[in-house]
């Protein structure tokens, strides 16, 4: 509970109005936080297709048959800097 909402303990009652729009206009309006919140545990709830599983496990495959490759400006440097090294001792 925020602070706002919390009652004073005091003698007497005190109320505090809550500003804003209601939970239901909330929900109405696909920007708001409770709609993506919403639309997203749903989505979260669907159950994949038997194809869409496929393809993920095609796509994962295929990623680890590249190897351990490191990408990067050094590892290129050091690529060719090897390469131009071997073509050197070929012709040596």
């Amino acid at each position: 509970m925020s602070r706002l909402k919390k009652r004073r303990h005091t003698r007497e009652w005190v109320e505090f109005e809550e500003n804003g729009p209601s939970r239901r206009e909330r929900l109405a309006n696909p920007d708001s936080y409770e709609s993506r919140k919403r639309r997203a545990l749903a989505e979260k709830k669907k159950n994949k297709s038997v194809f869409q599983k496929e393809q993920e496990k095609a796509e994962s495959g295929s990623k680890q048959q590249g190897g351990n490759h490191a990408r990067g400006p050094l590892a290129d440097k050091i690529r060719k800097l090897n390469a131009d090294k071997a073509q050197q001792d070929q012709q040596d």
